[in-house]
């Protein structure tokens, strides 16, 4: 049969091929090998498939180290809480009413006062020990009554006009930024002299604008001197040392003056705004940008707070921050702007400033963005950006105010409120503490 002979071909081959290994002297006859070759059609018989070896055991995985543990993020620092101006306030203020004077005095010791509408008598301050404030209206000078807590209180007064005279310790400063030092000092003496520069918040919207408003306050007790020489359109750079403005119609004015009342900022910001032509294609990079205006606005004030410094070393500066335009609701432009853009987005900006005023001893911030907080600024105004008789009113007596004037009794004042100034507070920190913050 055929696969016998194939298998016999097979083994003879197997053993030829064997022999030839084996022994060198094996037949060498061609015929011979070729009697012993398969036929054509015979085929190897397959070699035995390997055994499969076993597959090595994989290496066992090392463990994962540990990650670890990230470390707690610290918490954020809570916004701080302001304190009601209008508000009674301690033990003493138990005692106040409509003819009393009443507020905190204290040790700023966290250093997070602002101004007065920014600030409060938190959990880390401490009552004030010192006696640094005076009382001076129809009757001279007057001492407060202390309480234990740190309140304060003048009582009884009498209709008429008063002004708070505080006065930080050597080497100490006023951290709500409402003690006026040369400036009171002058009233009490009976003579003041006041410049006022900037843009046309000082000098458009009324025949009578708010700096003689202010001098009309004061005037039961001193003769003010009002010097107005404030330029509609102007900005923080046109102001700047070196310009006309400052040379031709400030320079002038500086070297005996008692107080210097600044409006400036506010054309900076608009000029900003007015260059996109309409809608900012980037709203984000837009308000980020208003925020670097701001930024440039305050180291422009710094320039110039300098140069008075070269010519009066001590005179007050009276730096008036803007209200917030977005409560304007009642007008159309304002009213869409704090729709599109939200309200907290113009009041950061303003915070912004507030939070970047100059560490100067003899600064006095008047915090009108904190007086107007809630009231519909419209109805004080007579344009998109001035204001009227009742708002200039507004203005005077803010500025009034925070200049430490009191007034109880009637208003010379063109729709003027009263009583005026009776609750005020007064936060005080080491004068080097300011200063290392600042830089």
């Amino acid at each position: 049969m055929k696969p016998s002979i194939t298998l016999a071909a097979a083994l003879l081959a197997a053993l030829f091929f064997a022999a030839c290994d084996d022994a060198g002297d094996s037949s060498s006859d061609p015929a011979d090998a070729t009697l012993i070759q398969p036929e054509p059609d015979a085929a190897p018989e397959p070699e035995p498939e390997p055994e499969p070896q076993p597959e090595p055991e994989p290496e066992p995985e090392p463990e994962p180290e540990p990650e670890p543990e990230p470390e707690p993020e610290p918490e954020p620092e809570p916004e701080p809480e302001y304190q009601d101006p209008d508000a009674a306030v301690g033990q003493c203020g138990e005692m106040a009413d409509d003819k009393s004077v009443n507020g905190w005095l204290y040790v700023d010791a966290d250093a997070s006062d602002r101004s007065s509408y920014a600030a409060a008598f938190g959990m880390a301050d401490a009552a004030y020990e010192g006696d640094p404030l005076r009382l001076v209206g129809p009757d001279g000078e007057i001492e407060p009554r202390r309480c234990d807590d740190g309140s304060y209180l003048f009582p009884d007064l009498v209709e008429g006009t008063y002004i708070a005279v505080a006065e930080p310790a050597d080497g100490e400063v006023c951290s709500r930024r409402n003690c006026p030092g040369r400036f009171a000092r002058a009233v009490v003496s009976g003579e003041a002299k006041v410049v006022t520069f900037g843009d046309s918040i000082a000098v458009i919207g009324s025949d009578n604008q708010f700096p003689g408003r202010v001098a009309e306050l004061f005037a039961p007790l001193a003769d003010v001197e009002d010097i107005n020489v404030a330029i509609p359109g102007t900005t923080s750079e046109t102001w700047l040392p070196g310009g006309r403005p400052f040379q031709r119609d400030l320079m002038p004015h500086l070297a005996d003056a008692d107080l210097i009342v600044v409006t400036l900022g506010g054309n900076d910001v608009l000029g900003y705004i007015n260059s996109f032509g309409g809608i900012p294609p980037d709203i984000p990079a837009a308000i980020e940008g208003a925020r670097d205006v701001v930024r440039q606005v305050v180291a422009n004030f710094e320039q110039i707070l300098g140069a008075i410094r070269e010519v009066n070393a001590d005179a007050d500066i009276a730096y008036i921050l803007y209200a917030d335009y977005t409560q304007a609701t009642g007008d159309p432009i304002w009213g869409l702007v704090g729709a599109f853009l939200g309200r907290e987005t113009l009041q950061g900006v303003l915070e912004l400033a507030r939070d970047s005023m100059p560490e100067d001893p003899n600064l006095v911030l008047v915090d009108m963005f904190g007086a107007a907080e809630g009231l519909p600024l419209h109805e004080l105004l007579a344009d998109q950006l001035h204001f009227n008789e009742e708002g200039h009113t507004f203005y005077a007596e803010e500025v009034f105010s925070t200049l430490g004037g009191v007034l109880i009794g009637p208003n010379p004042l063109f729709e003027g409120s009263t009583p005026l100034g009776l609750r005020r507070s007064y936060g005080f920190r080491a004068q080097v503490e300011a200063d290392a913050g600042a830089e």
